[in-house]
């Protein structure tokens, strides 16, 4: 008896699931604040792949600068929760003076509790804690950009 996975030679192999994220795009400009360069460069890869045109900062100073440069300009921000310098509760309470209605969604090694506990006045559109997933994200901007 064959053991082996691969389909019959002349019968085509089963198409491997889609993910549910692989169909959707998204389109406009998204802000990803980290000051750890590996997950800043991951996720801004990953969002530019959604179609997204990125914008990086590596700390809350140059966050705020580039926000507040033109605050319509981003759909959404991913902001890390600690940063060097400028903390994330002061850069979204900053992001908010400049653009009230701005979407953020929140990333964080500290659990969803932990991390929202200081934002809670600020509104936050979402929360990712770290590490999370490629689906994970999806979800986390398709919740706050469709709403």
């Amino acid at each position: 008896m064959n053991e082996c996975s691969n389909p019959p030679v002349g019968q085509p192999a089963k198409a491997a699931a889609r993910p549910p994220w692989s169909g959707w795009r998204g389109s406009g400009s998204i802000l990803v604040v980290d000051d750890d360069d590996s997950i800043r460069s991951v996720v801004a890869r990953t969002v530019t792949r959604l179609g997204f045109k990125v914008n990086q900062a590596s700390d809350g100073r140059q966050a705020v600068a580039q926000f507040e440069s033109d605050p319509g300009l981003h759909s959404l921000v991913l902001l890390d929760y600690k940063l060097p310098g400028m903390d994330g509760s002061e850069v979204l309470s900053r992001l908010r003076r400049a653009r009230p209605d701005a979407r953020v969604i929140l990333m964080s090694g500290l659990s969803r509790e932990e991390a929202l506990e200081e934002f809670t006045d600020l509104g936050v559109s979402g929360f990712l804690q770290k590490p999370f997933t490629l689906e994970m994200l999806v979800a986390e901007l398709r919740a706050a950009l469709d709403s």
